[in-house]
């Protein structure tokens, strides 16, 4: 949001609020301590906004105060704070001693004292009369000394002796740590490739259909999990904390995987390829370029996306992926305003030479003539489903979903779902496309069989990102819930932090962590059993024929509230709903206060840009929409009305005036609600468990 000031109060200036938290104003701080308390490189622990994080120290402000960044929200944030709220968990020069005695890292065979166990591993650390060895699946094992062999014992003998005291060639400083060879440390050999245009409009088409069905169930086999563990070994090693594992793709029929790992501190960006099968990744290809994001990639070539900024435009570039990533070609992207279209969300290479890419529009480029086989416009944001072997795809325009044959470009069936959805998935056998509204959480499922609706259900409400197949039975929605399409009901909630679920639609799934892929399996219970006797009908909170009374406690007039009672009324009674008063089922409408916030607000009150603050206090109130049944919350969607970040101010009021008028609710919020058609619960009211997934599995 913009903000803007009272013309009378400041010379017709705009004037920009913005809320900070009132931590940075508000600690009491001994000026004494200064930089030497800290250095760069030291790992740190803090509190922030009632959580405890861990961050490396970048920097110092002018007045030596520690600078970091950390994750919060998803978003690297960079803050900087007194040195009496942080505590020191790792400083850099114990750091750098460890590395100048780190132990080997090469591969050998360790055998215990009784000779009929053996592992082949690294070895981490020897210490306080025990081990650490890292084994060839990336785990790492504890174990004390006197269960090795003799040979074991004399082996790590030897290493104490190398880095003795005594040894005049033991010690030193470290130098900056070699990098594998196949690493490319250098720019690219050739120069910078100029961006051309690509041209879509020869081929340019309009989604139409000649109102035949013609999709067949495009099948993938369910493929047994691969069990091992793909660490990624980064050449990003003075920040090694920051290492972030991004853009994460299945290529080459699901045996190979790419990613890129990327750090604040570094101005490249690192390509990574590895076998699922053997999880043997090749050392990491560097591009000379952060703030990419990996588009499409096989094991020969790479295509990435640079943002735009402005009228400049974004840049899509072409890599040959040999002993180093070299740039081959370079197209422009997302002319002023994307008014082309050409900002793509979504890459995927259809053969060695062509390339399918998706933001506003679908085309299918050849890449050595950067011209496009067919292109279509499409609706915006709309994130595209490919079949489990690659040949089909759906998209969305308007209220439509169009099934396109990705080689030629013919549309092979178009329908309309129950409710407007642009993120769908096909499901493995390729017999069913299930798709979700993002705001609203309705789902469907489509049987592309027959060309008929096949389900509708709801998940809780949340703006939802993405959507997968656990087979043919289930759907993950955000990673977060497993719903039974069968019963339409949430079975198993899931919990997962600092990583993403990567699914290859074909009963393989991992979790992506910093630097490390991990399988796990999904769903992981066995939650057939429970499920076999259970009955759908049964399980329907809210569906056609259902009753539902309305309840207002909302501080609106009379006028207003008829409006909202009218619409929510209409919206029921086209899902096949009766209003009634006393029913069962009770939609409760109200508005609670929260608790008491404040807030500090800097501004720039002149045009030389000096700067005044201004302390408010204000009371949010929130606002509900709750489905009731036998006392029991089914479904609930709520607002916090209050300042949110920047506000703007009119003509003549005050910063603690606006925070108060924005604590007023609204009533369009209650108009707008979107109300779901199905709601299925399992008997109580809850899932049957939840389970937390991280790089060690689903626990």
């Amino acid at each position: 949001m913009s903000l803007s000031t009272s013309p009378s109060r400041f010379l017709n200036r705009a004037c920009f609020l913005l809320i900070l938290p009132a931590l940075f104003f508000a600690t009491n701080v001994d000026a004494t301590m200064y930089q030497e308390d800290f250095q760069i490189g030291d790992i740190v622990e803090f509190d922030f906004l009632g959580k405890t994080y861990q961050a490396e120290i970048f920097d110092f402000t002018g007045t030596g105060w520690p600078k970091v960044k950390f994750e919060y929200r998803g978003k690297l944030t960079e803050r900087f704070f007194p040195p009496s709220r942080i505590k020191l968990i790792e400083s850099a020069k114990d750091k750098s001693a460890g590395q100048s005695m780190s132990p080997p890292a090469e591969m050998r065979k360790w055998t215990d004292s009784t000779g009929s166990f053996s592992v082949n591993a690294k070895l981490v650390s020897d210490e306080d009369g025990n081990i650490k060895l890292e084994k060839e699946d990336g785990r790492v094992i504890t174990l004390p000394l006197a269960k090795l062999s003799d040979e074991d014992k004399t082996y790590l003998e030897e290493l104490k002796k190398q880095n003795s005291a005594a040894n005049p060639f033991a010690g030193g400083d470290m130098k900056a740590p070699a990098k594998a060879p196949s690493i490319s440390d250098s720019k690219p050999s050739t120069p910078k490739i100029e961006p051309i245009s690509p041209n879509f409009q020869t081929n340019e088409k309009v989604l139409s259909d000649n109102g035949k069905w013609a999709v067949q169930p495009d099948s993938a086999g369910i493929v047994e999990q691969n069990q091992r563990v793909i660490n990624f070994k980064s050449g990003f090693t003075k920040h090694e904390f920051h290492n972030q594992l991004s853009s994460i793709q299945l290529i080459d029929d699901g045996q190979m995987i790419a990613a890129t790992i990327t750090n604040p501190f570094e101005k490249e960006t690192e390509l990574l390829i590895a076998n699922l099968n053997t999880a043997e990744s090749k050392a990491p290809l560097r591009i000379s370029s952060k703030d990419l994001t990996l588009l499409a990639a096989t094991e020969k070539q790479a295509v990435t996306y640079k943002k735009g900024s402005g009228r400049t435009a974004g840049e899509i570039t072409f890599w040959d992926l040999g002993n180093e990533a070299l740039p081959t070609a370079s197209w422009k992207a997302a002319s002023f305003f994307d008014r082309d279209g050409l900002a793509p969300t979504f890459g995927y290479f259809v053969d060695e030479n062509r390339l399918l890419t998706a933001g506003r529009r679908v085309t299918l480029w050849n890449c050595e003539s950067a011209t496009a086989e067919y292109s279509y416009t499409i609706s915006d944001t709309t994130q595209p489903a490919i079949s489990s072997t690659g040949k089909q795809l759906a998209i969305a325009s308007g209220k439509s979903v169009y099934i396109i044959n990705i080689d030629d470009g013919e549309v092979l069936g178009k329908f309309e779902p129950p409710t407007a959805t642009k993120i769908m998935a096909f499901s493995p056998n390729g017999k069913q496309l299930a798709g979700i509204n993002s705001s609203s959480g309705e789902i469907w499922t489509w049987n592309l069989s027959d060309n008929q609706l096949s389900q509708e259900f709801s998940a809780p409400p949340r703006i939802t990102k993405s959507i997968d197949w656990v087979g043919e039975e289930y759907l993950l929605i955000d990673d977060v819930y497993l719903m039974d399409v069968r019963l339409r009901a949430v079975v198993w909630v899931y919990e997962s932090t600092g990583g993403t679920v990567v699914n290859a639609n074909d009963g393989r799934f991992w979790f992506a962590g910093k630097t490390k892929i991990s399988p796990i399996p999904l769903p992981g219970t066995n939650l057939t059993k429970r499920t076999e006797n259970l009955k759908p009908d049964e399980l329907l909170v809210l569906g056609p024929d259902s009753k539902v009374s309305l309840e207002f406690n909302l501080p609106f007039k009379g006028d207003e509230q008829d409006k909202i009672r009218t619409r929510i009324t209409t919206t029921l009674n086209k899902n096949g709903v009766a209003v009634q008063n006393k029913a069962d089922l009770q939609l409760i409408f109200k508005i609670v206060k929260g608790k008491q916030e404040k807030a500090e607000m800097s501004s720039i009150t002149d045009p030389f840009g000096r700067r005044g603050t201004e302390s408010i206090k204000y009371t949010p109130q929130i606002g509900s929409v709750t489905l009731v049944k036998n006392g029991d919350r089914v479904w609930q969607k709520s607002r916090q009305f209050g300042p949110m970040g920047m506000i703007q101010l009119k003509r003549g009021e005050s910063a603690q005036a606006a925070a108060k008028r924005l604590c007023k609710p609204d009533p369009s919020f209650f108009e707008s609600i979107a109300l779901p058609k199905y709601i299925g619960q399992l008997p109580g009211g809850k899932p049957f468990g939840r389970s937390k997934i991280s790089e060690q599995g689903v626990n």
